[in-house]
């Protein structure tokens, strides 16, 4: 009889060790510390369940940014190089392996694609004599290197980046101790992962041997038979009485006399069932706890505690998970990315779109201190004088925020200027090559029916459009001392709204005086003298601020 026993204190994590002969450093012998780690994500449910929802609570709803109705142009230009795709793998990769790694590539000098290349087929070379590592080797598989060579690929730095080709760069946090590799975070939950697992393994097994922990059959004359009449006997038992298929059946046995007669002894386990609930419910409470999981309800496991039975307490647990395991690793991810633009002449601050937002009651915001009854929010009005631009005939060349509202003309970009050949125009801005519209930009999910509203029309409109609307009641109680009119063009939807109002310039297309292209360069080098010549106007500051980032957000007087 052979016995396998499962004993955690004796789990040892693989040895990190350089490769004989080789210049890069493996994960454990042929990389295996990856495979335990996949093995263990693949074979342990409880384990599964909370990276896939680390790494969904990591990534949110994808990237955003405060400064991106500032900076459009660079936010656009960051999304552009990094995919939804690669993002997501590369925080389900950090979440998984306690790090993540990049493939950074260049063109021309230029920053062109951030591309996610999983962990375990990157390995670090030998440090150099400055501790720096200089190079990475990839491989699909460093188990098998003869048949899946490893390539070397330069480590990104982030003082001299290349003019062209590929780089390697490692998202990871700093771990005492470790030069080369990061662990995961839950690390000490692997064994009983492995435990998890093989419970599983056990009450598969148990099914299919017809819920029995096994029998001695006793051949009472078998003791004579041949090897070959042994093998067919133990083939017949096999086939009539295991799996799960046949529990419950009965097997009809022909004896001759009482003395040969076949006997069966079942196995007996003490209480077996509390021993195996015992294991699993431990099992589970070490993986959770050393994932750091605030409440087991998250993730749909009830326990007995009763904690997370209300929906306030299931709300404080999230912001605690949110804020002490996830903000972290999201923190790591961002400052990885930002180091990257930042390096390339891409400066903005980026931040993840939360998955799940905490719920607020609504208050309501005026430009006066006195509270008054929003009930009465209309937007129609403003949103009805609003319009799509016909991009068959229209190509927009610059969006940006209002406060510099130079009036594009002819003179400008120093065209032949023919008033009398003007037809008439939407807007005083407008001429026959260029036309000007505002759009409400910010928030994308506000609370306020004016901004909400605003925000789902995404249409363009006139600045005299918006200037009128001051002097209707789009958006009662919201103007000061809760008056019902205010400027829009400066306040938006009012104290602490969190939009402003950009400017977007188009030119008619397949016109013979000037190109799209031409156009934009024009308008990033315009010669300050021409203002003067053009008549140039600039607007109030206050256009292209959001009313949140006002003096007392907004308000006539500090609130309290």
């Amino acid at each position: 009889m052979i016995l396998e026993k499962l004993q955690l204190s004796n789990y040892f994590r693989p040895e990190i060790k350089e490769v004989a002969s080789k210049d890069f450093v493996l994960n454990g012998d042929k990389n295996s510390f990856y495979t335990e780690i996949i093995d263990r994500y693949n074979g342990s449910p409880t384990n599964r369940a909370i990276i896939d929802a680390y790494s969904q609570f990591i990534y949110g709803k994808g990237l955003t940014s405060k400064q991106q109705a500032i900076k459009p142009i660079q936010f656009a230009t960051v999304v552009s190089i990094i995919g939804k795709k690669d993002l997501k793998n590369i925080c389900h990769d950090f979440e998984l392996f306690g790090e993540a790694s990049a493939e950074v590539i260049f063109d021309k000098g230029k920053l062109k694609q951030i591309k996610h290349v999983p962990k375990n087929t990157i390995a670090p070379n030998k440090m150099n004599e400055d501790g720096d590592i200089n190079l990475y080797w990839y491989s699909r598989n460093f188990a098998d290197t003869r048949k899946y060579e490893p390539l070397p690929i330069d480590a990104l730095d982030l003082s001299k980046m290349p003019k062209s080709g590929s780089a390697i760069y490692i998202f990871k946090d700093y771990q005492v101790g470790k030069n080369y590799y990061s662990d995961p975070s839950y690390i000490s939950s692997l064994p009983y992962s492995k435990l998890e697992e093989e419970i599983g393994n056990y009450c598969v097994n148990h099914i299919q041997n017809g819920l029995s922990f096994g029998h001695i059959i006793n051949i009472n004359d078998g003791a004579d038979r041949t090897m070959e009449e042994k093998t067919e006997i133990l083939a017949s038992y096999r086939e009539k009485l295991s799996g799960s298929n046949n529990a419950g059946k009965f097997l009809l046995a022909y004896n001759d006399n009482k003395d040969s007669a076949i006997t069966v002894e079942s196995l007996q386990v003490s209480e077996a069932h509390k021993q195996y609930e015992f294991l699993s419910s431990e099992a589970t409470q070490k993986i959770m706890l050393s994932h750091r999981v605030v409440s087991p309800i998250l993730f749909g496991i009830k326990d007995n505690t009763g904690f997370g039975n209300n929906a306030d307490e299931m709300q404080v647990a999230f912001d605690e998970l949110m804020i002490n395991v996830i903000q972290p690793k999201k923190e790591t991810i961002l400052d990885g990315l930002m180091e990257i633009f930042n390096a390339c002449g891409i400066s903005i601050d980026l931040d993840f779109i939360p998955l799940r937002t905490k719920a607020v009651e609504a208050q309501p915001t005026q430009l006066s201190s006195q509270e008054q009854n929003a009930d009465d929010i209309l937007a129609d009005e403003l949103v009805g004088l609003g319009e799509s631009i016909d991009l068959e005939e229209w190509e927009l060349i610059d969006s940006r925020e209002s406060d510099n509202d130079d009036p594009i003309t002819e003179t400008s970009f120093k065209l032949a200027y023919a008033p009398s050949n003007f037809p008439k125009r939407d807007s005083e801005q407008d001429t026959t090559l260029f036309k000007i519209r505002y759009s409400y930009f910010g928030n994308p999910t506000p609370e306020r029916e004016f901004c909400r509203k605003m925000m789902q029309a995404n249409l363009m409109y006139r600045k005299e459009d918006i200037i009128a609307a001051g002097n209707k009641s789009v958006n009662k109680g919201f103007g000061a001392e809760g008056a019902d009119k205010y400027s829009i063009w400066l306040y938006k939807g009012g104290a602490r709204c969190h939009h402003l109002w950009m400017r977007n310039i188009y030119i008619k297309k397949n016109n013979d005086k000037i190109t799209a292209k031409k156009a934009r360069e024009l308008l990033n080098e315009l010669d300050p003298s021409l203002r003067k010549e053009a008549n140039f106007e600039q607007n109030d500051a206050l256009v292209a601020k959001m009313p949140n980032d006002m003096p007392n957000n907004g308000f006539l007087k500090p609130q309290n």
